[in-house]
């Protein structure tokens, strides 16, 4: 870094404008800053803001997350700090949110351009453009309106803003990435264009120690009244710098030097009290030694456990078998059983049949006996006829017995008898005509074959007489309805109604003329009857029982009628069934034989499966009962459920007598277990073995962990020699330690030292006011200058551990350093460096003066020493042109400014400052241009909160010469007061 009036030299960096788009309370404003410049306008208008946004752009970060240590953006009005959220909303209202920084190095002129980027909270990204803002203003403000004020351009958008730029140039580039961002801002490869085509501050060396350097200057460039605290904090951050190799930096962990000798001692104690436990190994070992050899008993009883739960399940698919085998055999005895039931159930039933069928064929013969003594009363008569007579014979019974009953009834009954007496006679006459026409009969003009079917219907149908010879047409008929009927060997089927054949035989006309008279005799008698019974009331009782036993006796005769015709079909059917039930019977007795023989054989098979299943079951319980007293050992043992053996006892040698003696074994056995146990626990909790997952602390640790416990201890009793001879080796390095730590205090103390030196030899010779000498003084904490004392005082050197009081020393030294801090005892060269005060002196005087200066004069020493500590970090020979932001202007003293404007040109630095409208007109004079920000309005924003607008440069004086302006002509009209 060269000064601005030295050599001239081509490695020219500088910043040019400041843009802020919809941002800041802004709606539009583009800020020169390449020469000394006083911003201007009400208070709390965002003029802060301004100035303070340029950290953004040279500051290598992509969010406002931990914004405090990242930018330190300060509300000077509450005394703090803004947070993350509210910097943020600040500079990034919107999505028409974007800053801009026009700047220009050896490789040209290029813009960077932030914008609001809402893929993560608190995030912006950046854009690298290779053109000046000229080019750039239309995409972001429309200058062209009626007003001369400008207008928001309507399609303002990220997306749209992105494709131009790719358009405007091919070097277009977009960075979030911090560590690129570092790459591309602090670049010093001067020869490069490409690679330092966007840089702004380029660093000597691009370790991350330089770029912590310049990241506290950059801060500290905003912070020029800052306290000496600040200041501390930026010499500390050069000295470390400012060493020659990364691995020379202040970082001294205490906690962990403390804690290296704290693991160091306690390793001693260990191998002590390990030593104090070597008796106690040595029975352990005995015992270990006697408990082996019964170990085989966990073997063995492994061994019996598979072998019998082989066994158990051999016996259990035995025992399937046999009751599988015993189960088909007892359903094929009950299956025989059943049949044989079954057999007897119908044998039984048939038996039922017979005797049914007997039954039936004496009632039926009893029928057919009654049947014919009734028919062969009434001769050549057919039954028909025969009913017919009866029935007309109840009927008259009937009525004569009410006629005895009631005289009424007797006179309705004697007319009824004379009635029926006419009847009678004109039936005797008609009978006497047919006789006379029998020849005409049906049966005598019809062949067989025709009048067949149709006496079966009905006899009388053939006796029928037409008196005359049938015409051809009637016999035609007939005998075609004679042909519907089907001959059976029983008679005729007429569809599926059967009717049985008839004889034929010639009409009898005396026997029905003798029924006619004998009626009409009969009715004669009756009139007479009642006719004598009304003149002999006393014979009355007598007629009535004799008529009553009459018309049961017409009953009982009307009865067989009905049973005789059936009589013969019953007899021979019954006589069939009994038949057939007697030949079915005798097959189903011999069947039933020949089962009793099969179920005989079948339950002797029966009888011996039952057998086997009962032995093998008695086994089956013998191996559960084994089973369980297994499990109870298990449980009192639960080791025992880990052994595994690759061979199991064999199925035959499971008994009760051998499970006896493995358990007596068994107890043997964890007798010793419990012993070693407690000898092991003892080691334990003398802390010389760690039990740290608690397993040997069960009620029953695994073999394995016993087995592993006494490894681990005979190993550690084998090795203690090579312990304790690594222990005093270790002692050794850590000694070492103490002497590199010794000597990194004493190195960095003194580095101090001479880095005050330095600096003091840079600022011989400068004058500031009326201040002919200044020299820095670095404070370190006095805490440390006794540290360093301590050090020196200690010998690091032996295979010996120091004693307890250096390192209780070092413990009071970190509570007292570190006491109020919490956390970190890293002792590092900002905890170390503790303020920075300078010591000056007047002209003509003799002495140096420690006392305090102004405000502003401390701001001026601050710049120098700022300057000469950027010059440490920086490439060397750059020229920069730079915004120096001094905030509230108007607090500095006015007869300090012509100074402080010469020396800021010189040193390549741009007064950048902003005031309130009550700046006096002789610092504006002095300062020579300001810009009048808060003086604008657009009825056209981004958004109506944010309306605010200026453009078009800056208004000062030159040569002493007012009224000369830099600021575009067409704007002076509209420089009207703001409505604040």
């Amino acid at each position: 870094m060269s000064d601005a009036q030295g050599s001239p030299s081509t490695f020219n960096f500088g910043i040019r404008r400041l843009i802020l788009v919809d941002s800041a309370g802004f709606c539009y404003v583009e800020i020169p800053v390449g020469n000394h410049s006083l911003i201007l306008g009400p208070g709390n208008l965002g003029k802060s803001s301004l100035l303070n946004s340029l950290r953004l752009f040279l500051l290598p970060e992509n969010n406002f997350k931990n914004s405090r240590k990242k930018f330190a953006f300060r509300n000077a009005s509450a005394g703090s700090f803004y947070t993350n959220e509210e910097s943020y909303q600040h500079y990034f209202p919107d999505r028409f949110s974007f800053l801009i920084m026009e700047a220009e190095n050896p490789a040209g002129v290029h813009c960077q351009i932030l914008y609001r980027d809402n893929a993560s909270q608190l995030s912006y990204g950046r854009a690298f453009v290779p053109v000046s803002y000229d080019q750039l203003r239309p995409f972001f403000w429309d200058v062209d309106d009626e007003d001369g004020i400008g207008r928001a351009v309507p399609e303002l958008s990220f997306s749209r803003l992105a494709d131009a730029l790719k358009k405007l140039s091919k070097a277009t580039r977009f960075v979030n990435d911090p560590a690129k961002l570092k790459t591309m801002l602090y670049s010093s490869e001067l020869m490069n264009a490409d690679v330092v085509r966007y840089s702004v501050l380029p660093l000597g060396e691009s370790d991350e120690r330089r770029v912590q350097s310049l990241r506290t200057l950059i801060l500290l460039l905003f912070e020029m009244k800052a306290d000496d605290q600040a200041m501390a904090n930026a010499v500390a951050s050069i000295i470390e710098a400012d060493k020659k190799f990364a691995d020379d930096a202040f970082d001294f962990n205490i906690d962990d030097f403390l804690n290296r000798h704290e693991q160091l001692k306690q390793q001693q104690v260990q191998l002590n009290r390990v030593e104090k436990e070597r008796p106690r190994f040595e029975k352990l070992n005995g015992e270990y030694l006697a408990y082996q050899n019964l170990l085989r008993s966990q073997h063995d009883f492994a061994a019996f456990r598979d072998g019998m739960f082989s066994a158990l399940k051999d016996i259990g698919s035995q025992r399937k078998h046999a009751a599988e085998a015993y189960s088909e055999q007892n359903d094929a005895l009950r299956y025989l059983q059943q049949t044989l039931k079954q057999l007897n159930q119908d044998a039984d039933s048939l038996k039922g049949e017979i005797r049914s069928a007997e039954r039936r064929i004496k009632q039926a013969e009893q029928n057919q006996k009654d049947g014919e003594l009734l028919a062969s009363q009434y001769g050549d008569f057919t039954l028909q006829e025969i009913e017919d007579i009866q029935k007309e014979e109840f009927d008259r019974k009937k009525n004569h017995l009410a006629a005895l009953k009631s005289a009424a009834q007797a006179e309705i009954r004697l007319e009824q008898i004379q009635n029926a007496r006419r009847k009678l006679e004109q039936k005797l006459d008609r009978l006497n005509e047919r006789e006379s026409n029998q020849q005409w009969q049906l049966q005598n003009q019809l062949d067989e074959a025709t009048a067949a079917p149709l006496r079966a219907v009905d006899p009388r149908m053939m006796m029928a007489s037409p008196g005359q010879a049938l015409d051809a047409g009637s016999k035609d008929t007939i005998e075609a309805f004679a042909r519907l009927f089907a001959p059976n060997d029983r008679g005729f089927d007429w569809f599926d109604a059967e009717y049985p054949a008839q004889p034929a035989r010639p009409e009898d006309f005396a026997r029905q003329r003798q029924g006619i008279e004998g009626e009409i005799n009969g009715l004669d008698k009756e009139r007479r009857e009642l006719a004598d019974t009304n003149d002999r009331e006393q014979d009355r009782p007598r007629l009535i029982e004799r008529t009553e036993k009459e018309i049961r006796a017409i009953e009982k005769d009307l009865e067989t009628l009905v049973r005789y015709p059936l009589a013969a079909t019953t007899l021979r059917d019954a006589t069939e069934e009994k038949q057939a039930a007697e030949e079915q019977l005798a097959k189903l007795e011999e069947q039933a034989g020949l089962e009793q023989s099969k179920q005989g054989t079948v339950q002797q098979k029966a009888a011996r499966l039952k057998a086997d299943k009962e032995r093998i079951e008695e086994r089956e319980r013998e191996l559960v009962g084994l089973s369980r007293s297994v499990g109870t050992v298990e449980h009192r043992f639960p080791h025992l459920k880990a052994v595994q053996v690759e061979q199991p006892l064999a199925i035959e040698a499971v008994s009760v007598a051998v499970f006896d003696d493995l358990q007596t074994q068994l107890d043997s056995l964890e007798t010793g277990r419990r012993n070693i146990l407690d000898n092991l626990r003892q080691f334990v909790y003398q802390g010389i073995h760690e039990d740290s997952d608690g397993e040997l602390q069960k009620d029953s640790p695994a073999m394995s962990v016993i087995r592993e416990t006494f490894k681990n201890l005979s190993d550690l009793f084998a090795g203690m020699t090579e312990r304790w001879q690594v222990l005093q080796e270790q002692v050794a390095v850590h000694n070492e330690t103490v002497a590199s730590y010794r000597q990194a205090l004493k190195s960095n103390h003194e580095h101090i030292a001479r880095f005050e030196d330095q600096l003091n030899r840079e600022l011989k010779g400068v004058r500031i006011n009326d201040l002919v000498e200044i020299r820095v003084q670095i404070h370190t904490d006095p805490k440390f200058r006794n540290l360093v004392e301590e050090a020196n005082n200690i010998n690091p050197y032996g295979n010996e551990l120091q004693s307890d009081a250096f390192y209780d020393r070092l413990r009071v030294f970190v509570a007292d350093f570190f006491g109020e801090q919490g956390g970190s005892t890293r002792l590092t060269m900002d905890a170390v460096i503790t303020g920075i005060s300078y010591s000056t002196r007047k002209e003509h005087a003799a002495t140096l003066d420690k006392k305090g200066q102004s405000t502003s004069t401390t701001a001026l020493i601050n710049l120098e020493l700022v300057y000469r500590l950027l010059k440490r970090v920086l490439y060397p020979g750059v020229t920069l042109s730079f915004p120096m932001v001094l905030d509230e202007m108007a607090s500095v003293d006015i007869s300090q400014m012509p100074s402080l404007l010469e020396r800021l040109g010189k040193q390549g630095f741009n007064l950048f400052s902003a005031a309130t409208h009550s700046a006096s007109s002789e610092l504006i004079y002095l300062i020579g241009r300001h810009l009048e920000v808060g003086q604008m309005r657009t009825a056209r924003p981004y958004s109506s909160q944010r309306t605010l607008v200026f453009w078009g440069g800056a208004e000062g004086f030159t040569n002493g010469e007012p009224l000369s302006y830099w600021a575009d002509q067409t704007q002076n009209s509209l420089l009207e007061p703001a409505d604040e």
